[in-house]
């Protein structure tokens, strides 16, 4: 299941800092991470995931598209675990809340696969993901998870831009950071029809794996049963400050 609606270097149209889409902003360090875009503020540390939404101003209100929200319960699915550094994390329970606006139906440039197309035809301008609950590691411990999945995509006179950041932690009983994710892919393209992408982790949990949506989805980066790009993407390695 998919819930979201590399290692090498492929070519010299990945660079190593794109500056994404416009209207979000991300700002983090190992602690905490406030993400900033169009009409809300998300706050997220170890211990609390805190959202403000403005809905008079979230997105572009004068689409006319309406605020979808959906609430998804974790508990029981079958989903693909979390492989970080210090553990693997398999879902129990959980929520994840969502909303978006579509800002228009508009195709997403190549290589975002006709699969992905299909499944999502219009633009998010913006997603809003919020997603907490438990996981067990493969010792049979409980741990907490708190996470943030962001999406803001835009379609203008100069080209497509988007920016797709997950963050998140997995916190022990004692309150302690076992791993965190932090994965932000950017995706610019221009005039010229020249694709500039790639994707950043500061974190300790990525996969890659194969998505549905057909050909041109497979190789991904992943974090447990979330996506970064819907299509094979270079991907850095930083470390947070």
């Amino acid at each position: 299941m998919v819930l979201r609606i590399t290692v090498t270097l492929l070519t010299a149209l990945a660079l190593p800092a794109q500056p994404g889409a416009p209207g979000l902003t991300i700002k983090e360090n190992a602690h905490q991470v406030r993400a900033v875009g169009p009409g809300f503020v998300l706050k997220l540390t170890p211990h609390r995931l805190s959202v403000r939404v403005d809905e008079d101003r979230f997105g572009d209100p004068t689409t006319g598209n309406p605020i979808v929200r959906e609430t998804i319960d974790l508990t029981g699915r079958t989903l693909r675990p979390f492989v970080c550094d210090h553990g693997t994390y398999t879902i129990r329970t959980g929520t994840f809340k969502r909303m978006w606006r579509i800002s228009q139906l508009a195709k997403r440039p190549q290589p975002y696969p006709d699969g992905f197309a299909t499944a999502a035809p219009g633009l998010f301008t913006p997603f809003l993901g919020e997603l907490e609950g438990t996981v067990t590691d493969a010792g049979g411990r409980t741990l907490r998870f708190l996470i943030s999945d962001l999406v803001q995509e835009v379609q203008g006179r100069h080209g497509f831009a988007a920016t797709a950041p997950i963050h998140g932690y997995f916190v022990d009983s004692r309150g302690r950071v076992r791993d965190r994710i932090s994965l932000t892919g950017r995706f610019n393209i221009g005039r010229d029809g020249r694709p500039i992408y790639g994707i950043e982790d500061r974190g300790t949990c990525r996969q890659i794996a194969d998505l549905p949506f057909g050909p041109g989805s497979e190789q991904a980066v992943v974090t447990g049963p979330l996506f970064v790009l819907p299509f094979k993407a270079p991907l850095t390695t930083k470390v947070l400050p």
